[in-house]
């Protein structure tokens, strides 16, 4: 059965509901164990009912944002790619992403999302890609995101002249691409924007012409930082938005404009690649 956006909102309130009284519940009667002492035996029975309810509108609230895309957000992308397959428990291998030379491995990795389709007829994967770095300093420990947002791999049928790979400016992934050239482009711009590696300058500046590099920088409008690869027969595009881009969120509202932000990532897209000379 088919679930409504509004069936999916009510849902959505009820057990962020559910798991704020949960919370409440949980804590209240240590409070009330200060004024009346006898009441301690009840403290453990409570929190233990309690905290199993609180896991379960937890686990619910996973279910239900699992239907979310099931239901509502494999639609709205058959809306943009009419041909595309959805899969929100699937994602890319650790494989798949860190030998695109992209993205730099760490602690933490987690892909899901799967979307898998045909833009300007060619053959492409997609999927939300989580990379985090967990980094220990004396007796504490932190977790830092490196990246987080969605990564396209398009299938060419002609290999690229050379392998070309454009990093965000200042990203310190320099060690990956020993052996090959640093470029930098005749636009000043783009050299602030965009760290360019390539086997030769010539297989760069054929492919970055100026409405091309233009191009590139629109990604901009998605995302701060945007990774770019044209690697044999593959082209390579990591966004890293800094979010989930189709998840439910506790206490957040629905984010319906994640639909706009893919349809402008793909269009984005489809003018790479029409532009990519043949």
């Amino acid at each position: 059965m088919t679930m409504t956006l509004g069936e999916i909102h009510a849902k959505k309130r009820r057990y962020e509901t559910t798991f704020v009284v949960c919370i409440i519940s949980f804590f209240l009667p240590f409070g009330i164990v200060v004024f009346f002492p006898r009441l301690g035996i009840l403290i453990f029975p409570i929190a233990g009912g309690v905290s199993l309810l609180a896991y379960k509108s937890f686990n619910d609230f996973k279910v239900l944002s699992n239907q979310y895309k099931r239901h509502y957000v494999e639609a709205e992308l058959k809306k943009v790619l009419p041909q595309c397959v959805f899969d929100p428990e699937k994602g890319f291998t650790e494989e798949q992403v860190f030998k695109t030379k992209l993205l730099k491995k760490h602690s933490r990795y987690h892909s899901e999302d799967y979307l898998k389709g045909d833009i300007q007829g060619k053959t492409f994967e997609s999927a939300d890609v989580l990379i985090q770095d967990v980094r220990s300093g004396g007796k504490s420990s932190h977790v830092v995101t490196i990246f987080q947002g969605r990564l396209f791999i398009i299938d060419f049928e002609k290999r690229f002249r050379q392998n070309v790979y454009l990093m965000p400016n200042r990203v310190m992934f320099s060690k990956m691409y020993e052996g090959m050239t640093r470029v930098d482009t005749e636009s000043i711009t783009f050299n602030k924007k965009f760290d360019v590696y390539s086997e030769n300058h010539i297989s760069a500046f054929y492919l970055l012409t100026p409405h091309f590099m233009e191009k590139l920088m629109a990604f901009s409008k998605v995302a701060k930082n945007t990774y770019f690869g044209f690697v044999k027969n593959k082209m390579y595009v990591a966004v890293d938005t800094r979010k989930d881009a189709f998840d439910l969120t506790m206490f957040q509202p629905i984010d319906v404009e994640s639909f706009e932000d893919v349809k402008t990532e793909v269009n984005l897209i489809k003018d790479l690649i029409a532009m990519i000379p043949s």
